[in-house]
């Protein structure tokens, strides 16, 4: 019985996980490992890393819609997992540095759907160079940044 309670208890305290519908797209500037963290919108990220590939995910970094400064999205870790047609059996963890308030409609849902913009090699990793497109959807949730070895 307390077994129970205590177990429902944490439940209800517990973080969900939610997965966002996103449009994947490539943006070859996070592909730079010599690039400064300082050009980015994420910059207070250099305090603990020089560039790009001082990141300990990189290549697998990018922006998403909101990572602006001192926010809290800047250095967070997503899995982004692709939808068909372009599915792999792989599930990508990228670092956010960037914002990319961009959206695109989605005429055959009739809703607007996030940009998350990420380097070309983790694109190339996302889709496995399985799928030659300029944009995929993927599901993208918020993970712990332990995944991206922060």
């Amino acid at each position: 019985m307390k077994f129970t309670l205590i177990a429902t208890l944490l439940s209800a305290f517990a973080l969900p996980a939610f997965a966002d519908s996103v449009f994947v797209v490539q943006n070859a500037s996070y592909s730079n490992p010599n690039a400064s963290l300082s050009t980015v919108t994420c910059s207070g990220l250099a305090l603990r890393f020089a560039n790009f590939s001082s990141l300990p995910s990189f290549p697998n970094i990018g922006g998403m819609p909101g990572a602006v400064s001192n926010s809290t999205l800047c250095g967070s870790c997503w899995s982004l997992t692709p939808a068909p047609p372009c599915s792999s059996p792989t599930t990508l963890y990228i670092t956010v540095v960037d914002d990319d308030s961009n959206y695109v409609v989605d005429t055959a849902k009739d809703v607007n759907t996030t940009i998350y913009a990420i380097s070309e090699q983790a694109y190339g990793n996302l889709t496995q160079a399985s799928c030659n497109v300029d944009a995929v959807y993927a599901e993208a949730t918020q993970v712990h940044a332990s995944m991206c070895g922060m």
